[in-house]
């Protein structure tokens, strides 16, 4: 089988450590400068520095820099910001296409063990069957782990579910918007607050003129409490009275 992705060459720990010392180190730094930064052997860090180019954290020819994306990740991990971290391993998943797209498998099969995952990402890599490549297959398996595409439930790794949030309510005060309708307090969704038990009429104001072009409408509703009788004449004056004072005031 072909290469298809490049692995890395270390222990998801000393992957973050190396991304740790690009991340402060100066720009086109050597391998020699980068082993004192960080404590590990040239080799280490030169055996992973293909799988950090494949997903954008790091570029260059002999000597490389950290990419924007690889100081931001690198810093987060130097400061133990943890969600931070989280979205910068997500955002560099993404920009490799075959390694984003294991997590498909994951979805498509429902499920899977840590080690058949591991596996099953060394043998689409198209990397030899060594230990040093199946140590880098489970790093990548951690990093997608890091970067929350995938979770653990009930000893399988699952595919994350994006967190379901609703949608904020918006009103354009420019226009007038109205806010949302809420149901009455005493829950008939009728407006009744008649003691006779009829449904008392609502009157609506017209809205107030807006000062500005941002100053909300306001729109102000009256339920009645209407007597019990059966004389029309107080009905009329009551209406009356209404239209005078509130519908259409005198000047």
């Amino acid at each position: 089988m072909a290469t298809e992705f490049n692995l890395p060459g270390s222990s998801f720990e000393e992957v973050q450590k190396i991304l740790k010392g690009y991340a402060s180190a100066p720009d086109q730094a050597s391998l020699d400068s980068l082993s004192k930064l960080v404590g590990l052997h040239k080799t280490i860090i030169s055996r992973n520095n293909k799988f950090l180019t494949d997903v954008g954290l790091i570029s260059g020819g002999m000597k490389k820099t950290a990419t924007d994306l690889g100081k931001k990740l690198g810093r987060a991990l130097d400061h133990k910001q943890a969600e931070d971290a989280q979205n910068y391993w997500k955002e560099a998943v993404q920009t490799n296409e075959k390694v984003a797209g294991l997590v498909t498998t994951v979805r498509i099969k429902g499920g899977m063990s840590e080690k058949d995952f591991s596996t099953h990402v060394l043998y689409v890599s198209g990397q030899s069957n060594t230990s040093g490549n199946k140590t880098g297959a489970r790093c990548v398996v951690d990093v997608l782990v890091a970067a929350k595409l995938l979770v653990e439930e009930n000893g399988k790794l699952v595919v994350s579910a994006a967190p379901t949030i609703d949608p904020p309510v918006e009103v354009d005060l420019s226009s007038g918007g109205a806010a949302p309708k809420r149901e009455p307090a005493n829950g008939n969704g009728n407006g009744t607050g008649n003691s006779a038990g009829g449904p008392a009429p609502a009157v609506t104001l017209p809205p107030i003129p807006a000062t500005a072009s941002l100053t909300p409408q306001i729109a102000i509703n009256i339920q009645l409490h209407l007597p019990e009788t059966e004389n029309a004449e107080v009905y009329e004056k009551l209406f009356k009275a209404l239209r005078e004072h509130l519908l259409s005031p005198k000047e």
